[in-house]
């Protein structure tokens, strides 16, 4: 298990992912309202008390604020930083209040709120599209290597060799495909469609609920096919690799060594480990073509338990999850709106479990879950913790959108009732709706992080 990071690392990511975050959320309200002739009285990062600002031509406040968990954009005519309409009687003249934003048309008014969540869930697109555009898209072969212990796939019927095509008609092309319709519904028996010796035969499947923990201790519960596809896909080299010395390459599949078939790369160490110097054929296939190697299996040393060294065989090759395909810039960005998508329908999975009871509300993270979790992807690198970003950005995008008086969506839906209405709310409603949903966030804030607290070690958690 990794060690956490320390306090003050801690707190430096969690800054680091919310502070650009919220500012670029803010930066799209703040371009929009801009493009359509909105004054911007305040622009903050963060809430109360400012810390520092200056003020700019056009006469808006940018400042940094002391709570560093938000931020918000105050256009001319708004009463507070939550957007309530100010009143009737604002003493401004006839030019002022042709720059406040609640006189733009309602389109426009709908543009500028709808542009901060906007913001975000293209920032994580761009994440992720940058992401395989520079690393490819792992593909890996969703046939199945082996079962676990008690694993429902196996007692519903499904066999080795067993290639599965699609989940409740979800067409699987990759075992990456997989998580996106097993991991979030433990519990629930899903059809599951595989391909053996030639048919199509669908199964139905309970998902086991099972507990998964990261470096960090951090533990989930995922629904489970318990099945391995751990498929003998070459995924590197290392050593003076016999095998890339016979001609082998990474994405060859080995299927058999000398009479022997190969389902799982499990199955490679007996195969090999007792015979070095021995010159064995592997048969693998490449594209779709079988082709034979005889390899001489090298030798390392190594140290038993019993402290004694022993010299075992090995082929110098690592296990690949499966291959690494290129990938443009167009088929990038797709790949980038899709899966942002994808994860948007995970979080509308997660709050209905929720709701239903097939979730914990302990599962709820609030400020100091994300910053402990910032920490730690700090910690593994650049790579992971801009992933984590992209992750928290798209959070900020869906969170922002429900239909919370105070929150964009919020917003939004006003302007859907004054659509339907053909005239706004009065402004006494909207402020009323806007403290009422103001209270609700500021209630479901303390809820998770008490949550987050009482889950934290020092706690018991």
């Amino acid at each position: 298990m990794t060690g956490s990071p320390n306090l003050l690392t801690t707190i430096f990511a969690f800054l680091l992912v919310l502070g650009p975050l919220v500012l670029i959320h803010e930066l799209g309200h703040y371009l929009v309202g801009r493009l359509f002739g909105v004054k911007a009285k305040a622009f903050s990062i963060g809430f109360g008390k400012e810390i520092a600002g200056w003020t700019d031509k056009r006469g808006t406040r940018w400042k940094l604020s002391a709570l560093p968990l938000g931020g918000y954009v105050q256009f001319a005519g708004d009463m507070n930083p939550a957007s309530a309409p100010s009143a009737a009687d604002d003493g401004l003249t006839p030019e002022e209040r042709a720059h406040t934003f609640h006189v733009k048309p309602l389109w426009q008014r709908a543009l500028i709120v709808f542009a901060g969540p906007a913001t975000n869930f293209l920032l994580c697109v761009a994440i992720l599209a940058a992401f395989s555009y520079v690393n490819g898209r792992l593909v890996g072969d969703p046939e199945v290597s082996e079962f676990t212990e008690n694993s429902p796939a196996q007692a519903a019927g499904m066999e080795i060799g067993d290639r599965i095509v699609a989940i409740d008609g979800n067409k699987i092309e990759s075992v990456t495909d997989v998580p996106e319709y097993t991991a979030y519904f433990a519990g629930k028996t899903v059809s599951v469609a595989v391909e053996r010796d030639g048919r199509t035969l669908v199964l139905p499947v309970t998902l086991a609920n099972r507990e998964v923990s990261d470096e960090f201790g951090n533990t989930a519960r995922i629904g489970d096919l318990g099945v391995d596809f751990a498929a003998p896909v070459i995924g590197g080299f290392f050593g003076a690799s016999s095998a890339e010395a016979a001609g082998l390459k990474a994405g060859d599949r080995i299927v058999a060594i000398d009479d022997t078939d190969v389902h799982s790369f499990d199955d490679i160490p007996g195969l090999v480990q007792p015979f070095p110097g021995k010159v064995v054929t592997i048969t693998a296939l490449r594209n779709g073509e079988a082709r034979v190697f005889h390899v001489t299996i090298g030798s390392a040393t190594v140290t038993g338990e019993n402290g004694r060294s022993e010299t075992i065989g090995q082929l110098g090759i690592r296990a690949g999850f499966g291959h690494v395909v290129p990938v443009g810039a167009v088929e990038a960005v797709e790949l980038g709106v899709s899966r942002s998508f994808s994860i948007m329908g995970t979080m509308v999975t997660g709050i209905r479990q929720i709701f239903t009871g097939e979730r914990s509300v302990k599962e709820l993270g609030g400020p100091i879950k994300i910053a402990k979790y910032s920490g730690e992807q700090f910690s593994l690198g650049w790579d992971a913790f801009v992933g984590f970003a992209a992750l928290i950005s798209i959070n900020l995008a869906f969170i922002n959108l429900l239909p919370i008086p105070g929150l964009d969506g919020g917003h939004l839906a006003f302007y859907a009732a004054e659509l339907v209405r053909r005239r706004p709310l009065d402004v006494r409603s909207q402020e009323w709706a806007i403290r009422m949903g103001v209270a609700l966030v500021l209630t479901l804030m303390l809820f998770v992080t008490v949550n987050d607290l009482v889950s934290l070690p020092v706690f018991g958690g």
